[in-house]
Parts: C-alpha cells; structure tokens; sequence
C-alpha cells in the first residue's frame, strides 16, 4: 500500500514557539491515532535543550560546537556554516526517514534563527530533497503574539511571512498565532479583527503611527490585503494544549485540498 507522507515545516522568528508546537503537535497526533507514529525531526544545529526527543536530529551530524572546534569561526559565523552544512547530510536524513516504513506525518522543526533556513540555500533545497515518493508539503508559520500586539509589529510579521511564501512559492502556508494565553481576551480580539476587518487594521495604523511611517505601514497594510496575504490567522498556546487541534485539523484540510508539486 502506498502511504500518502505528509511534511510540516513548522518557522517563524526566534522565540516564536517553534520547538513547542513541535512538541504538542507530536504529542497530538501520537493520542489522537495511536497506530500512527509520527516523525519529528530536528534541523536546529544550535539548539541546547528540546522538549521532546527528537526521532532524527541534525545533531547527530553537525553541531555549532564542531563548527567552531574544526574553524575558530566565531558564534553567528559557526551558526550560519552549520546551517549551509546541513544539505550534505540529506541522504542520511531521508534513509532515517525510510527506517520508519513509510511514516505518514513528519513535524520538522527548523533553526531558531529563521534565516537560516529560510533564506539561503539550505531549507529550498531540503524541502525539494525531502520531496520524494507520495509527499505532501505544508509550512507552520509563528506570529509570535507578543510582536503582533501593535500594528508596526503586526505588520513586520506579515513581512516576514511574505517573505518565506516567496522562498517557498510552491508550499502551502498555515499561519498560526502562537502563546495566545499571553495576550488579554481583549488584545487577541483586536488582533483577530485585525485579520477579518479590512479597516481595523487600517485605522489603527492611523491612530498609532506617525508622519512618513504611517503612509509607509498604510501601503504595506494595502498590498497585503490585495494579494490575500491577511486571510486566516489561527490563534493558539502550545504550551497549555490550547487549539492544537485546530492546528491538526487545519493541516488535514489544507493536505486534502493540496497536490504536491514534488509528486
């Protein structure tokens, strides 16, 4: 039997929630179907501690720390080397990968520091890599709720979403607000608005911001809405369970209606 593979890129900036909705999401779908096993894996080669044990990790064939012993690069140049190296250890990923007999779900969690991944060469060419066989791709993309409180931030994370849709043009995007138990009821819901109201955000930008700066958000704000790009925003706390299924349902909605450019 041929077992459709479905692929979760989870980005977003650092501090964002990444590893912990990688966590809760793990922990999700292992108690909501336990005949499936699903495959985490760790493309962070920086990372010190990780909630979960991660299936297949990127640590195991370089660390920030070899880089610098083998070097004498410094902290962000050893960072940015371990990321370029991560593309010569693709077979190896995909023969683990092929140890789990056709895993139906893979949850990969990528650097903290997004443009590692995002923009070089390192995350097109392992999401092409990792496009084999029967897959499906998707990408989670984190609003951290704390960045999203005013407009600018609001809109400096629609930035950054843009930008990892352009990177990866052919990939479903899921944007999902994360650590929502940090916002009040009444901050989420002007954020929410923010989403569904085409002069909420607007108005606001003219409240808050000033001079050049306010003509400059406004037209950002403009050219989002135009093309789609402020459509859907899925608030959610990994860290409490909240909505995590909301996530797992919209990621079975969005890999329903998704053809794979790399079947």
């Amino acid at each position: 039997m041929i077992i459709t593979v479905l692929i979760s890129y989870i980005i977003g900036p650092a501090g964002s929630g990444k590893t912990t909705l990688t966590n809760a999401l793990i922990s999700y779908i292992q108690n909501y179907n336990q005949e499936v096993t699903p495959v985490s894996i760790n493309l962070d080669p920086a990372v010190q501690d990780l909630p979960y044990l991660p299936d297949i990790d990127i640590q195991d064939y370089v660390t920030v720390e070899n880089v610098v012993e083998e070097t004498g690069l410094g902290p962000n140049g050893a960072v940015i080397e371990a990321a370029d190296r991560m593309i010569n250890y693709l077979e190896d990923i995909k023969f683990e990968i092929d140890q789990y007999n056709n895993p139906e779900y893979i949850i990969v969690d990528t650097p903290g520091q997004m443009e590692l991944f995002s923009f070089r060469n390192t995350g097109p060419l392992i999401a092409n890599a990792l496009g084999f066989g029967t897959v499906k791709t998707n990408i989670i993309f984190c609003y951290d709720s704390k960045m999203c409180t005013s407009p600018n931030g609001f809109i400096s994370t629609l930035l950054l979403a843009a930008s990892v849709q352009y990177r990866f043009p052919n990939i479903p995007l899921l944007n999902v607000l994360t650590k929502k138990d940090l916002l009040s009821v009444e901050k989420l819901d002007t954020i929410l608005d923010w989403v569904g109201n085409d002069f909420s955000l607007q108005d606001s930008i003219q409240m808050e911001e000033k001079g050049m700066m306010r003509e400059f958000t406004v037209a950002l704000e403009r050219a989002f809405r135009d093309f789609g790009a402020i459509s859907n925003l899925l608030p959610i706390s990994a860290k409490y369970d909240q909505d995590v299924d909301q996530v797992f349902a919209a990621l079975q909605r969005i890999f329903d209606e998704y053809e794979s450019p790399y079947m």
